[in-house]
């Protein structure tokens, strides 16, 4: 079986926590170099992170099941900042066309295409490198 990756998280909590939402939704899919991480983080950059890996004739199913999970948790999510629930996802690829685009990502980055995800309040617009667990009043 051939499988895609999904996402890729720095955190190993994260990452289980999206394994098992699909896993729950019968979804074949694993998770890759998640050891190396969790053992040396600093090898994190080197290896692009814990990758959830998914079946191919899965993936939009699964992108779609993270996606809803996501959203609905954003909905949730009180800005540290403002106190609002108005929380955005900004998604940036940085995928080089020339040469020495892909050769400054491999040698900076240990790879060719850089995925960054970040979260931006839409009414204080102060920007979340990623989201804590909330605690609960």
């Amino acid at each position: 079986m051939e499988f895609k990756l999904l996402a890729a998280y720095d955190n190993y909590v994260l990452a289980n926590m999206a394994l098992g939402l699909l896993q729950e939704n019968n979804i074949e899919c694993h998770l890759k170099d998640e050891y190396v991480v969790t053992i040396d983080p600093l090898l994190n950059p080197a290896v692009g992170g814990i990758k959830l890996m998914v079946a191919i004739n899965e993936f939009e199913k699964a992108a779609t099941i993270v996606k809803e999970a996501e959203n609905n948790y954003l909905k949730e999510y009180t800005c540290n900042f403002c106190h609002t629930n108005n929380l955005i996802v900004e998604e940036k690829v940085d995928a080089p066309t020339t040469f020495w685009g892909v050769l400054k990502n491999k040698i900076l980055y240990g790879q060719s295409t850089l995925y960054s995800k970040k979260y931006r309040c839409q009414n204080c617009k102060s920007l979340l490198n990623n989201l804590p667990i909330q605690q609960e009043n």
